[in-house]
């Protein structure tokens, strides 16, 4: 299985006007809404375009942003007849490539989704590396507690 390319087609975002005190808590979810076949000229290989949407929603209602693009897959006709049948007999995908589909959009989505925060002045929706204070007498990080 080879992704090929992750677009985005639809970015969205609000931030509440009002500002929340307390703790903020940060859902983020992605679901497959559509798979499509996709023309692809290498003999003996097909492709498909699965649509996705990102959402990450910021409660008590401090903000949500929705992210929507199409993951473009290359495999062996046989692999990709199947997981077509599977879609429109039920809007299934097997497993295997059902993971290595939703990480690359949990991918693309959270990094639009942290450059988004940055700009509308939300928390990060994934928690970023901080470096801790360092002890001259050991020169390692002190924990914080």
């Amino acid at each position: 299985m080879t992704i090929v390319k992750i677009n985005v087609h639809k970015v969205s975002a609000h931030r509440s006007l009002e500002a929340k005190g307390g703790q903020v808590k940060i859902n983020n979810n992605v679901s497959i809404t559509n798979v499509e076949d996709m023309k692809f000229d290498i003999p003996g290989k097909k492709g498909l375009k699965f649509t996705f949407a990102f959402n990450c929603s910021y409660e008590p209602d401090l903000g949500k942003m929705e992210v929507e693009g199409q993951v473009l897959y290359v495999e062996d006709e046989k692999k990709v007849s199947k997981v077509l049948e599977e879609w429109k007999n039920g809007k299934k995908i097997p497993l295997d490539v059902m993971e290595d589909v939703v990480n690359a959009a949990l991918h693309k989505g959270n990094i639009q989704a942290i450059k988004i925060s940055e700009d509308l002045s939300l928390p990060s929706p994934l928690p970023l590396p901080k470096v801790n204070k360092i002890t001259e007498e050991t020169n390692k990080p002190v924990s914080k507690k």
